[in-house]
């Protein structure tokens, strides 16, 4: 060894010597700083782990489906079949009064707000006269009447010489005529035959819809 390089050995031995502590603890320092900067260098170089990140990182959360409207098929208008409406006609004479004639065989309804009343005649044809009136009438009003009398259909027809419209009541041809009363009040008068004899309704024109209905009630039982 040449004697600069001895020299400059002898010197560095000699300061470790003296300072010995120090170097150790320099030692220590300085192998401490390589292991953490190591470390550090290792760790950057490696993603995170999967806990670390599911950690740091709040859940997305489970989208809500909006409330879905169901549509069904509405049934089809062509299979169904509409129940018929049965309309039942109301019969305004099913609660009226009768009168009835038991000793010639025939009967006819009148409203039961009205009176039914059974007056004498001169006329030895007329075997029944009924005169029907409302209720609380003043006598000798003579609303509707009926008559049942001997004379025959052609008899009965020839006391009112117009002609007259033919229909049909209680079953039977029958005819209708217009006419006016001693007072000059329009009337109608129906004459049915009745066997060898007749039955002659006649009712005031302010009555006649009334008369109408009347007549259908009308029964001839002999």
């Amino acid at each position: 060894m040449e004697p600069a390089q001895k020299n400059t050995f002898s010197k560095l031995k000699l300061f470790l010597s003296i300072n010995k502590f120090w170097a150790i603890l320099f030692a220590f320092f300085f192998t401490s700083s390589v292991g953490m900067t190591t470390y550090l260098l290792a760790v950057d170089s490696h993603p995170p782990s999967s806990k670390l990140a599911s950690e740091n990182i709040p859940p997305i959360p489970t989208p809500i489906s909006s409330p879905q409207t169901v549509i069904t098929d509405a049934p089809s208008t062509s299979t169904l079949t509409p129940t018929p409406t049965i309309i039942i006609p109301v019969n305004p004479t099913a609660t009226w009064s009768a009168f009835t004639s038991s000793k010639y065989s025939y009967s006819v309804k009148y409203p039961t707000n009205w009176t039914a009343k059974t007056i004498t005649q001169t006329d030895p044809k007329i075997l029944e006269y009924i005169v029907f009136n409302p209720t609380a009438t003043k006598a000798g009003t003579l609303s509707i009447t009926l008559s049942y009398g001997t004379r025959t259909y052609l008899e009965a027809l020839a006391l009112d010489p117009q002609a007259g419209t033919a229909i049909t009541a209680a079953s039977v041809s029958a005819t209708k005529k217009d006419s006016k009363d001693s007072n000059g009040y329009k009337a109608t008068n129906v004459i049915v035959p009745f066997g060898s004899n007749t039955l002659i309704f006649n009712a005031k024109d302010a009555y006649l819809n009334l008369f109408n209905q009347m007549l259908t009630t009308l029964k001839l039982t002999k």
